[in-house]
C-alpha cells in the first residue's frame, strides 16, 4: 500500500485566478530589485521615452538610443563593454 497522499485537483477558475495575480507580483519583483540595486551604490539600466538610461544614486545618464529589437530570453543579463562607453560622447543629464 502507498502512504502517499492524492493531491486535490486544480479547477481551471483556480488556475486563472493565481495566474491573473503574476503580472502584479512580477512588477513588485521588478521594482524591489531596482531600489535594492540603487541602495547598494549599483547603477540600473532602464529605457525611457526610447532612450537607454543608467540610473544611479548619483543621477541618470542617456547611453545611447534604442530600438525595437527581437526577443530576449527571460534571465538574459546584457553587459555594456567599458571600451563602448568611454568612446560615447559626454552623457547628457535627464531631468527626473
Amino acid at each position: 500500500m502507498s502512504r502517499k497522499k492524492l493531491k486535490a485537483q486544480i479547477t481551471e477558475a483556480q488556475i486563472v485566478a493565481q495566474e491573473s495575480s503574476i503580472p502584479s507580483i512580477a512588477a513588485k519583483a521588478f521594482s524591489d530589485a531596482y531600489k535594492v540595486a540603487l541602495s547598494k551604490g549599483e547603477s540600473v539600466l532602464v529605457v525611457r521615452a526610447g532612450q537607454l538610461v543608467s540610473v544611479s544614486n548619483t543621477g541618470e545618464w542617456v547611453i545611447r538610443p534604442v530600438e525595437t529589437y527581437g526577443t530576449i530570453k527571460a534571465g538574459t543579463r546584457l553587459k555594456i563593454k567599458k571600451s563602448l562607453r568611454e568612446s560615447l560622447p559626454a552623457p547628457a543629464q535627464i531631468q527626473a
